[in-house]
């Protein structure tokens, strides 16, 4: 495709309403219906590396912003699993211990790979 289509005004907004749709839609499909063009459009700008490189770009943007939105919710999330686990109801009770030890399972995996992530670039940069 050459420089000068992929600059075209018309080109442009609909490269745009496509990343738009696909970074709200949980398919190509979806996508294709919400912003309007046809499905092998979306496939054929999703083979470009350009605009790969922008919707990964702004899809990671997109899952930054829901990982902060998270961390607001997390006090009150402990918060009701804290409640939960004496509520006198057993299987919410159950439930919510399943919820925290599975969580601090994760957790603690998760330090451990960063610990030993770590080693291995303080080995390597010596």
């Amino acid at each position: 495709m050459s420089e000068n289509v992929r600059k075209c005004p018309i080109k442009t907004a609909n490269r745009e309403r496509a990343l738009s749709a696909l970074l709200s839609s949980g398919s190509i499909t979806d996508a294709a219906t919400r912003c309007g063009l046809n499905e092998k459009t979306l496939r054929r700008y999703l083979s470009d590396t350009d605009f790969q490189r922008e919707y990964k770009s702004e899809r990671r943007v997109v899952f930054e912003q829901n990982i902060v939105r998270l961390q607001t919710l997390h006090d009150g999330a402990v918060d009701a699993l804290e409640r939960n686990l004496t509520c006198e109801i057993a299987s919410v009770e159950v439930r919510s211990a399943q919820i925290i030890i599975e969580s601090n399972r994760k957790d603690f995996e998760t330090l451990d790979i960063l610990e030993r992530l770590e080693t291995l670039e303080n080995a390597v940069e010596k």
